[in-house]
């Protein structure tokens, strides 16, 4: 396993714009994945088995960033503004973490639905579901 790489403060601001663009396609990701919630059979199981791949990995990268942002809020010489600045990335990584659990839970519940799982039901479990309001 490679070494951690530990950076300095002074990539604070870095870590803050990543954070802030990661978030917004974190957002459009999941609103994506709302609109299949209504027609769900449009993602293949793969679909569904890589969306919980990629936003499990960014569980661990989330990590990654949440210790950085530990580690320099242990410094004691920060100014007031790199406080600020800190707590708004911790901010943003609690939000991103929240973005996370939602996509993976969306995933999850789309996994029941996608057009795999439809084409191996057969006419009458398809029928069933349709009658019990399961599918439309």
């Amino acid at each position: 396993m490679p070494e951690r790489v530990w950076h300095p403060i002074s990539k604070l601001e870095f870590f803050i714009d990543h954070t802030r663009r990661w978030a917004v396609d974190v957002r459009e990701h999941l609103e994506t994945l709302e609109e299949a919630r209504t027609k769900p059979y449009v993602l293949a199981d793969s679909d569904v088995v890589r969306i919980k791949r990629v936003y499990t990995e960014q569980t661990d990268d989330l990590r990654l960033f949440e210790e950085q942002a530990e580690r320099w809020g242990g410094l004691t010489d920060l100014s007031p503004s790199r406080r600020a600045k800190l707590k708004t990335l911790d901010e943003q990584l609690a939000g991103l973490r929240e973005l996370n659990k939602k996509v993976l839970a969306l995933a999850d519940e789309l996994a029941k639905g996608t057009i795999d799982t439809v084409m191996a039901a057969s006419d009458e479990q398809l029928g069933l579901a349709v009658l019990l309001g399961e599918r439309s």
